[in-house]
């Protein structure tokens, strides 16, 4: 009977011992959700869409976002809209790091953006190690409407705000015929991708040549979207002098912001082209242009890189930042706490009763006389308590100390005295010595009386 209940112990220990160790690895709870910061959009405008995978316990690795693609629509990573946050639940709180997309659509009706799988690397629930895990967000609906009644698609484009601006190469003030003038003309669009920007609209002039080549395009992240860039380039053969105008160049687009139609543009520009009687010999450099221009050109794209110092990115680098900052303040202040302290017990020790006898043993070295009995006086004050009177004679009278007694005599007479007391220094130790003894044996009794006065206090 004892051995079977002995049997059952064992086995309930065991099944909960294995129960806790199941318990506390338990898969860490791990899901993903896609988010946008709208539901409609018009064709080309942007759309932010926001991937967010929490976890029970905490990353061990940064996710691993899935690359898609979208039928009728541009996906582009927010590189610099990555962060970590922490949403409570219920009564727990769960870390979550989000990655944010910006889709650009090009198709007019409803679109779906699929679901988006996140790689993750997250412990079990009571462990530590890592263990890679594949979770999906729901696919999500949106729609996308097209342009206003009557508007030509094919120059369609949406912004939040567009500028334009040129430069030339040259000073337009100072012209002669059989000039080569290089004019760059650059269009930014807030909320736009460079290659939504159309080219501009060539125009003939009437005292030269145009000779565009390939344009210029880039793409820039800001806060939640991209701006993007078109430069064109254009040479303009001057063949003709006289006064003529450059005509305008303008630009539209749907303004975001306010839902109208918007136009940005560049004044026309008046010019006084010189004479020059080489210009029949000078025009040959059209022939030059034509022969440059028919080489192959491939087109230069520019992409701001996202911001990086040391492999962190500026969120990174403003949190280590901040931590050093908090590092140094904590270091500081400890620094000046020890500086304090250090300050406080030099103060303390200078106005101590062990440092005032070191003077009076000092003085007694030097041999002078009325130095000695200052510092004795000065130390004297600090060491006598209620059982002393303030005379110094009290004290070598309490001491019972003969010796004393009769060196401090001595001693006194020097005092008033021309002469110093290396001739009697032998007496000076002498009374310093039998001053020390006095005042060990006077300490003494103050620790004795004081410990028997803890034990009446505290009788067994």
């Amino acid at each position: 009977m004892k051995l079977k209940f002995i049997t059952y112990l064992y086995l309930l220990l065991f099944c909960s011992f294995s129960y806790t160790v199941l318990a506390q690895k338990k898969p860490a709870k791990i899901w993903a959700t896609a988010s946008f910061n709208k539901n409609n959009v018009m064709v080309g405008e942007p759309l932010v869409v926001t991937i967010s995978v929490y976890t029970s316990t905490w990353f061990t690795k940064p996710p691993v976002f899935e690359e898609i693609q979208i039928k009728g629509a541009l996906l582009v990573r927010l590189e610099q809209r990555s962060g970590a946050k922490t949403v409570t639940i219920g009564r727990k709180q769960y870390p979550a790091i989000e990655q944010r997309f910006v889709i650009y659509p090009n198709a007019i009706g409803e679109n779906t953006l699929p679901s988006f799988k996140v790689k993750t690397t997250s412990p079990p629930e009571g462990d530590y190690k890592g263990l890679e895990r594949t979770v999906a967000t729901k696919e999500r609906k949106f729609m996308v409407q097209g342009p206003p009644e009557g508007m030509d698609t094919s120059k369609w484009l949406t912004a939040y705000d567009v500028t334009i601006s040129e430069t030339w190469d040259k000073p337009l003030n100072n012209i002669t015929a059989g000039d080569v003038l290089e004019r760059r003309i650059s269009i930014r669009a807030s909320g736009a991708l460079a290659a939504a920007i159309p080219p501009l609209d060539s125009t003939n002039i009437e005292f030269g040549t145009i000779y565009p080549k390939t344009p210029l395009l880039g793409n820039f992240q800001n806060s939640a979207s991209f701006t993007g860039s078109r430069t064109e380039i254009t040479n303009y053969l001057i063949e003709k002098d006289g006064s003529f105008t450059i005509p305008e160049t303008s630009i539209s687009w749907f303004s975001l912001r306010t839902k109208q139609l918007e136009s940005t543009k560049l004044e026309a520009i008046e010019i006084e082209v010189a004479t020059n009687p080489d210009l029949a010999f000078i025009l040959t450099r059209q022939k030059e242009l034509q022969a440059e221009l028919a080489k192959e050109e491939i087109p230069e794209i520019l992409e701001e890189k996202p911001f990086e110092f040391f492999g962190l990115n500026w969120w990174q680098l403003l949190l280590s930042i901040l931590a050093s900052l908090s590092v140094l303040k904590l270091s500081y202040d400890k620094i000046r706490a020890i500086q304090f302290q250090n300050k406080k017990r030099n103060k303390e020790k200078l106005a101590s009763e062990e440092h005032y006898f070191q003077l009076v043993g000092e003085a007694c070295k030097k041999g002078e006389t009325k130095s000695f009995l200052r510092q004795l006086m000065f130390w004297y004050d600090r060491f006598r308590t209620e059982k002393y009177k303030p005379e110094f004679s009290d004290f070598a009278m309490k001491s019972k100390d003969e010796v004393l007694s009769e060196k401090l005599d001595v001693i006194n007479k020097y005092a008033y005295r021309e002469d110093k007391i290396d001739a009697n220094l032998t007496e000076a130790e002498i009374l310093f010595n039998e001053l020390s003894n006095a005042r060990n044996k006077s300490q003494s009794e103050g620790e004795r009386m004081t410990k028997e006065g803890w034990i009446d206090l505290n009788p067994k």
